[in-house]
């Protein structure tokens, strides 16, 4: 009885072992972000996504803002300054002590994994270089175009030079760019970008995004009118996405008392005050549960000035949603006009609210753009095949 136990004790000490020397032939993977919760944009879904699937391949951990809420495991959280916020948010400190923990974090990992654009991810590629770290950054915007929006007319080409040359020098600094789409490995290219840049497209779950079996009960579940066409949107309410186009377009629509406008997402107090003026219009705040409110709309409109893939509109595009866009980013290569999409020229209100109209009174073209909008993420883009590629780029290098 005695020796059995011993053997026991010896096989439970020797899996552990294994399973330990296991874990640390796992290369460490340090995952930088400038969002975090509960900011639940883009780039953390794409964080989120990309965790679930490389967990068993890495030793994961992350550096990210803290904006209040800590979630997850292996987490260094940086000081913010609260009242200092950029597009709604909090602006990360300039300060010792996070600079410290920002080159512990990348002095102890092996992979340094940057998804930008702000103080943390230039922070971390800096020490990435320093301490001869891989490092990638995983390119969500196109800095300066985004930073160029919060700046007085005439500062802003002498601030889109800078910041441009500078986002430029910390990509040269990198092991390698990413990017979702090849017309942005070109833009940075004739940039000056001349270190490795690589084409990693964005995905879509599309079995969590699929069209709704009954559009008047999507409606009702979230205590809208099922009787009203539902306009929506999903993303930051503030300048660079340009809702204020889309605030001017819906006030001129005529029979607004028929139409409701959704705005799934947060911004600045200013920015959301405008829209909390107009009577049929809903500001949700971030929502983790976007699926839900896809669904009970009718048509969904994107007007941002600055998109690289721009992942809330494929997700529309995944819940069978006619979509009505400005020509920017990616965009303008998946969104087929007529086909599976509607373009309008960019600051249009006018332009955008004949479009609106025209798609509420055509029932036989929602249906068509409805239908191929589906197909062409259902065909095109998936989380599976981008994700394995960008897993293999890191641990190829």
């Amino acid at each position: 009885m005695y020796l059995d136990s011993n053997i026991w004790l010896a096989q439970r000490f020797v899996c552990r072992k294994v399973l330990s020397n296991k874990m640390n032939d796992k290369p460490k993977l340090l995952i930088v972000a400038d969002t975090y919760y509960p900011k639940l944009d883009g780039t953390l879904i794409f964080v989120e996504e990309f965790i679930k699937r490389t967990k068993d391949d890495f030793q994961l951990s992350q550096l990210v803002p803290d904006l209040g809420l800590h979630k997850g495991k292996n987490v260094t959280y940086l000081d913010t300054y609260k009242k200092i916020q950029l597009s709604g948010y909090p602006s990360i400190k300039f300060s010792f002590s996070n600079r410290k923990k920002i080159r512990n974090a990348v002095k102890n990992s092996d992979i340094v994994f940057v998804q930008g654009p702000g103080l943390a991810s230039y922070w971390a590629i800096y020490y990435g270089k320093k301490y001869a770290k891989k490092t990638y950054f995983y390119l969500h915007t196109i800095t300066w175009e985004l930073f160029a929006k919060f700046l007085p007319p005439l500062f802003n080409k002498m601030f889109f030079n800078f910041i441009k040359n500078f986002s430029v020098k910390s990509y040269n600094r990198c092991t390698e760019v990413l990017v979702p789409y090849h017309g942005l490995k070109d833009q940075l290219t004739h940039s000056g970008v001349h270190t490795k840049i690589s084409v990693a497209r964005l995905g879509v779950d599309i079995d969590r995004f699929q069209p709704t079996k009954n559009k008047q009960k999507s409606k009702i579940k979230l205590g809208l009118d099922p009787n009203k066409t539902v306009i929506g949107y999903v993303g930051r309410i503030s300048k660079e996405k340009n809702v204020q186009t889309l605030r001017e377009a819906f006030l001129k629509l005529s029979a607004k008392e028929n139409i409701f406008l959704l705005m799934v997402g947060d911004g600045t107090d200013e920015q959301k005050k405008k829209f909390e003026e107009i009577t049929n219009c809903k500001i949700t705040g971030f929502v983790r549960g976007v699926q839900g409110y896809l669904k009970a709309m009718d048509i969904f409109v994107m007007p941002s000035l600055t998109e690289t893939t721009s992942l809330a509109t494929l997700e529309a595009m995944a819940s069978g949603l006619p979509v009505i866009s400005t020509k920017v980013g990616f965009i303008k290569n998946y969104i087929v006009k007529g086909h599976n999409g509607i373009f309008f020229p960019r600051n249009s209100a006018t332009m955008l609210s004949i479009k609106i109209e025209k798609l509420i009174h055509n029932q036989d073209m929602i249906k068509k753009l409805s239908v191929n909008a589906r197909k062409t993420v259902a065909y095109s883009f998936s989380w599976e095949r981008s994700i394995n590629k960008i897993k293999r780029l890191l641990l190829n290098d």
